[in-house]
C-alpha cells in the first residue's frame, strides 16, 4: 500500500470551483490542513490486469475472462490494440469516514476533504497508471489514456462484470453497489490499451477533452471547468 505524501492543491481548488479569486488566509489555512489531513487518512491501493482483445459482432471480448465491452467509443478507443489492462483504484475508506464526520461537526471543511479525497483517488490511478506505462515501455508498447465504465456509449452496468474479473472485490476491497456506485465511493476504474507503439504523450494523455464523446454537450465544459 502506497502512501500520498502531498496533494496538488491548484486541482483540489479546482474541484472546488475555484474561479482564481485570491483565497483569504483563513481560507488558504483550512485548504492546507485539509490536504494534510486527506494525505494522512487516504489508504492508496489499485490492481490491474492484462487482458487480450478479440473482436465480436457484440464488441469487444477480454480474454480470458468473458467480459464483454459494448460500444462505437470502447470500440475506437482500443482500435489497433490487441491487448488491454482494467485498472481498480481506491483510497479506502477511512477517508470517507473522515469526509462523513466532518460534514457533520464542520461541514465547510467537511466539502473541503471531498474535494481533497477526489484529487486523492485521481493521483493514485496516475500512479497505477505510470507502474503499467514503465511495464509497457519496456516492451516497446505504449498505453492509451484511461477510458472508464459510463464514458461515451461504454453502459455504466460493465462495472459489475469489471469489478468481478479483476477480483478487486476480495483484493483490495472495492465493490459495486445494486444502483452501480462503487464502494468505497473514492475510486477509480479504467481501460487502457496497449498500443504497438508510444503513440499517446503526455500533453495528449492529460488533454483528454479533445477526445471525449460527450465533449460536445459536457456540464463542466460548460462552466469552465473538467471532469
Amino acid at each position: 500500500m502506497q502512501t500520498l505524501s502531498s496533494l496538488d492543491r491548484s486541482e483540489v481548488l479546482r474541484y472546488l470551483g475555484w474561479r482564481g479569486n485570491e483565497l483569504s488566509a483563513n481560507m488558504e489555512d483550512m485548504v492546507l490542513r485539509c490536504i494534510h489531513e486527506m494525505c494522512q487518512a487516504a489508504k492508496p491501493t489499485w490492481l490491474y490486469r492484462r487482458f487480450s482483445v478479440r473482436r465480436t459482432e457484440e464488441g469487444l471480448l477480454l480474454e480470458p475472462s468473458s467480459l464483454l465491452l459494448a460500444g462505437k467509443d470502447i470500440a475506437a478507443h482500443l482500435s489497433g490494440c490487441e491487448e488491454t489492462f482494467l485498472l481498480c483504484a481506491t483510497i479506502g475508506l477511512s477517508a470517507e469516514r473522515l469526509i462523513r464526520t466532518r460534514m457533520v461537526s464542520n461541514p465547510e471543511e467537511g466539502v473541503i476533504l471531498d474535494a481533497c479525497a477526489t484529487q486523492a483517488v485521481e493521483q493514485t490511478a496516475d500512479l497505477a497508471e505510470q507502474e503499467i506505462t514503465e511495464l509497457c515501455q519496456k516492451e516497446g508498447h505504449g498505453l492509451t489514456w484511461r477510458f472508464s465504465p459510463g464514458y461515451g456509449d461504454l453502459p455504466l452496468a460493465v462495472q459489475r462484470d469489471f469489478i468481478r474479473v479483476c477480483d478487486a472485490s476480495r483484493r483490495i476491497g472495492l465493490t459495486v453497489t445494486d444502483s452501480l456506485l462503487m464502494t468505497p465511493g473514492k475510486s477509480v476504474t479504467a481501460i487502457l490499451g496497449v498500443t504497438p507503439l508510444p503513440t499517446v504523450t503526455q500533453e495528449e494523455r492529460t488533454d483528454k477533452c479533445s477526445r471525449c464523446p460527450n465533449q460536445g454537450r459536457c456540464a463542466f465544459r460548460k462552466r469552465g471547468i473538467t471532469c
